[in-house]
Parts: structure tokens; C-alpha cells; sequence
């Protein structure tokens, strides 16, 4: 199998609705990613990465983004519309597969987000249109944390 190497949540133990392959809080970062919404998106086998959104579906993610001195629009933001030329895909980019994702900051297409957690803040404020409370985030970013694959060692 060339697939991605396992990541603890897919244990046989977990496929088997054994305890112990997800801690506590784990458990609650897979529930709450599941009520926020956030599986609309990101499913499947990597947690995401086989379709495409527009980024600030229920908000203006890159006005945000330039009030707090991160950046103004440029060519990159355009998404697939750079490809496709069709003004509907202005801003339309690909959902992300989260596995290993605790391990590639910084964040989104532009780089600009720094931590896990603002990510998760933000996708909730432009995605869903809700504001995801400090504690959900944490038990979250947990979870995503669970998404991590055992690291491939160099061969020498």
C-alpha cells in the first residue's frame, strides 16, 4: 500500500470502537469537529483534500486579513480562477486534507496564519459563520493533533 502512513485515530483499535486510541479530549475534538460543521469539507480518508471551497463563505476573510496588517489581496488570492478564468471560482481554493496538518503551519493558501488554533478560530468565523469558543478549539486542535502519521525515517 503507497497510501500515507497511519495516524493513531486509524488504529484497528479505533476501527473497532476500542477505547484507549483517542484520549478524552481527543474524543471531544472529533465530536465538536463533527457539530461545528467542520466534516462538510473535510472528509475522507486525508480529512479533506478532495474538493474544492470558496474561502470566506460567511465572511471577508481577505479584508480581515488586511485590516490586521497581514496583507493586501494579490494574484495568489484569486484561487482557481487563475486557472479556470470563471468568476466563480474567484477565491475558490482546495480544501486542505488535515492529516499531519499539526505539522505544516503556517496556515491556508497564504501563509498568514501562524497557530492551529487561530486556523481553527477563523475557518469557524469565515466558513461557518460562528465563533468556535477557546475551549472547543483546544479539544479541536487535539484531535487534529491525532491526525499525525508516524514520521518515515531517512534511509541512509
Amino acid at each position: 500500500d503507497n497510501g500515507p502512513p497511519p495516524a493513531r485515530h486509524q488504529k484497528p483499535a479505533l476501527d473497532k470502537g476500542k477505547d484507549g486510541a483517542l484520549s478524552a479530549q481527543e474524543k471531544r475534538g472529533y465530536e465538536q469537529f463533527k457539530a461545528q460543521g467542520c466534516v462538510a469539507c473535510h472528509a475522507g480518508i486525508n480529512v479533506g483534500g478532495n474538493a474544492f471551497m470558496k474561502m470566506g463563505l460567511a465572511g471577508d476573510y481577505f479584508a480581515e486579513r488586511e485590516k490586521r496588517g497581514l496583507g493586501a489581496l494579490v494574484d495568489a488570492d484569486k484561487g482557481r480562477f487563475l486557472v479556470t478564468k470563471k468568476e466563480e471560482d474567484l477565491h475558490v481554493f482546495r480544501v486542505p486534507p488535515l492529516r499531519n496538518v499539526a505539522l505544516t503551519a503556517p496556515y491556508f493558501h497564504d501563509g498568514a496564519v501562524p497557530t492551529l488554533d487561530e486556523a481553527i478560530a477563523l475557518m469557524g468565523r469565515f466558513q461557518l459563520g460562528r465563533e468556535i469558543p477557546e475551549e472547543d478549539r483546544r479539544d479541536i486542535a487535539a484531535f487534529l493533533q491525532s491526525l499525525t502519521g508516524k514520521q518515515l525515517e531517512k534511509r541512509r
